[in-house]
């Protein structure tokens, strides 16, 4: 690609952040010196944060709560998952969480999921992993849940 016009396209640190040539508008940190974009931006700011500071913005990003109402939510449902009812302390832990961190420094992994509607992103519960999974496999559709239930009874065996 040629050198774009200065005036419609700013590139990225290349030694911050990815070196690529984006729209002004596209800019986190606009200025004469080391310009971030949104994602490089992002990404550096994650990276300062310890795991707890990560947990209350990842929890006010995605479901729009914060740490205290989900610890409400857990006490609420009496540290159960609101479908299978299992106790957050028999969730096998290797199944939670999300990417490593950059940095090394561990994540704060919580064992019950903020389940919500992907529609309207109400939350309705906390769920463990495999409940979770589940209902997002099954892309939250009680008439693929009920036809998954009829598979299941008609091949139960007698006893």
């Amino acid at each position: 690609m040629d050198t774009p016009f200065p005036g419609d396209l700013v590139r990225c640190s290349p030694t911050k952040g990815c070196g690529e040539w984006k729209p002004r508008s596209a800019m986190a940190q606009p200025g004469p010196r080391a310009p971030l974009c949104a994602a490089c931006y992002q990404r550096a700011r994650r990276a300062r944060q310890g795991p707890a500071v990560a947990r209350r913005a990842n929890l006010w990003s995605k479901y729009r709560i914060t740490v205290d109402q989900y610890d409400a939510l857990r006490a609420s449902q009496d540290f159960r998952c609101a479908i299978c009812g299992v106790h957050e302390s028999e969730v096998d832990m290797s199944h939670v969480g999300g990417r490593p961190r950059k940095d090394g420094r561990e994540l704060e992994k919580m064992p019950l999921a903020v389940d919500h509607d992907h529609r309207t992103g109400a939350v309705r519960g906390l769920l463990c992993p495999r409940c979770n999974a589940g209902i997002g496999n099954f892309a939250d559709d009680p008439s693929r849940l009920w036809a998954a239930v009829a598979y299941l009874e008609a091949f139960r065996p007698n006893m």
